[in-house]
Formats: C-alpha cells, sequence, structure tokens
C-alpha cells in the first residue's frame, strides 16, 4: 500500500529536525506538528515541541510570549514557518498580494514571523501547495526576509524548503 503524501512529508520533517531539541510549530501546521511528533515516538522525549496557539500543545501559562522569549534567548532550535508566496531569496509573504496598502487578497498577517525567522537557530519552509502562485520570482510584501544584509547578524535563517511536489 502507497503512503500518503502527507505521511511522506511528515518522515521528510521528521529527518530534518534531526537531533534539535527544541521546536516550535503554528497553529496551522499539522503535518510539521506530525513530523515532530514521529520524531518523538522515535526518540522518547526528544525533541522538546511547542505548538503555538494551543492551550494544550503549549505548556507555557503565557503562550507565544514565552516562546519568543526563548527563541530571543536562542533555545528553539527548529521553527517552521510557511507563506502565501515564497521566492527565491527564503522571503516569504503573509500580508497581501499586489500593492501594499490596498492588497488584492489579504492573507492572515504575520504575526511574529520576521522575530521567529531572525531568532531561532534554523527555519524550515514549508508549503503543501507547490505551484507558481505560491513559489513566486519575488513576493508582494516581506513578512519575513529569508536574508540579511552584509553587517547585520542573525542567528538563524532558512535550512529547507519542503514543500508537497511528488516527483514525477
Amino acid at each position: 500500500m502507497p503512503y500518503a503524501r502527507e505521511e511522506l512529508l511528515a518522515c521528510a520533517i521528521a529527518r530534518l529536525v534531526g537531533d534539535a531539541a527544541h521546536v516550535a510549530v503554528g497553529a496551522a501546521s499539522p503535518i510539521p506538528a506530525t513530523g515532530c511528533q514521529l520524531l518523538r515516538a522515535q526518540q522518547g522525549s526528544r525533541p522538546r515541541l511547542s505548538l503555538l496557539h494551543r492551550r494544550r500543545g503549549n505548556p507555557f501559562t503565557d503562550g507565544s510570549r514565552e516562546i519568543f522569549d526563548l527563541a530571543g534567548q536562542g533555545r528553539i532550535d527548529v521553527f517552521f514557518l510557511g507563506g502565501a508566496q515564497i521566492d527565491g531569496e527564503a522571503n516569504i509573504n503573509l500580508v497581501g498580494t499586489g500593492a501594499y496598502p490596498q492588497v488584492e487578497h489579504r492573507f492572515p498577517g504575520s504575526f511574529g514571523s520576521a522575530f521567529m525567522y531572525f531568532t531561532a537557530r534554523r527555519t524550515i519552509l514549508f508549503r503543501e501547495e507547490h505551484s507558481p502562485r505560491v513559489l513566486v520570482p519575488k513576493v508582494d510584501f516581506v513578512s519575513a526576509p529569508g536574508w540579511s544584509p552584509p553587517g547585520v547578524w542573525r542567528r538563524g535563517g532558512p535550512q529547507a524548503l519542503l514543500t508537497g511536489k511528488e516527483n514525477p
């Protein structure tokens, strides 16, 4: 019986996370969360997994503020980040398409994505859809930059881009 695409993505995520001690996963990321749970099932209690925006999956009393504090201290090893648009420089757009501020299509917003992108040790960009609509030459709005200019220090950055594209 062939594996479902979601199962293969979860396995790839478990391999990418590897020996990370603490992983943070957003609320709209069930496949990355599943990959991390798979890794925990294989390795015991490692990695520690924080599911943002879920009281049950987040042991902190003050939610996202504590996750951001841990990231700022360098204690989040891997963060999963997606975007409505992702370009070749690993910039993401979570604001909208078209000329800002009169966007044609509005997205949910970036919340703390730019902060987490700069402070987590590694960021894995994840988007199940692999299409020209998502993977664009240049994002319409940079919610979180994939790179830093010379002289700007950042702890982490993009490690990988994982999509649901199937090989022919």
